[in-house]
């Protein structure tokens, strides 16, 4: 599964009813970057989440490197993996959810709120998140709570995060069951 963007994420459909059960909180917005957004505006997404990779990392994009692929035996239904020789760089979120993200700099308090949003979701592999969970991890960042972004009211980041017209953040819409 390509981790670079959010194309299966239909465990979270559960029933397809919009009915909700009696106490049941109604399903959170999740939001993710859309990377086909990226590409309708005329930008590479990988170029655009290339920039946010940590010096190191930039500095080895477009070196030959092996990657594990899993390959699924059709037969037998058994996941194998097979090395292939990349270019490193070619799958930048997961490079920055596997090393960039642990880095101190990563996320700095004086970032604009919709670029911290923008570096969890890529901190995540672009899984598609609630912004209640956003907001937990943006905590981590800045324990003092003094950030910008903490000093939000939830209902401000939300108007905020549905208006981006810059960074392709979007709702993550589970498709309905036919």
């Amino acid at each position: 599964m390509d981790l670079d963007g959010p194309e299966s994420f239909a465990e979270d459909a559960g029933d397809d009813s919009d009915e909700l059960v009696e106490g049941e909180q109604p399903a959170e917005d999740r939001f993710y970057i859309d990377a086909d957004w990226h590409e309708r505006q005329g930008l590479s997404f990988n170029d655009v989440v290339q920039e946010r990779m940590c010096p190191q990392c930039q500095l080895r994009v477009g070196e030959e490197v092996e990657e594990r692929y899993p390959v699924v035996d059709r037969k037998t239904r058994r996941v194998t993996y097979e090395l292939r020789r990349v270019q490193y760089g070619s799958r930048p979120v997961s490079i920055i959810r596997d090393c960039c993200a642990r880095k101190s700099q990563f996320i700095v308090p004086d970032m604009p709120v919709l670029e911290v949003v923008f570096r969890i979701l890529l901190a995540n592999g672009n899984q598609p998140m609630p912004l209640e969970h956003i907001r937990d991890q943006l905590r981590e960042w800045c324990p003092t709570g003094r950030c910008q972004w903490l000093l939000l009211p939830p209902e401000t980041v939300r108007r905020i995060v549905e208006n981006d017209q810059f960074y392709g953040l979007r709702r993550h819409e589970i498709p309905e069951a036919a």
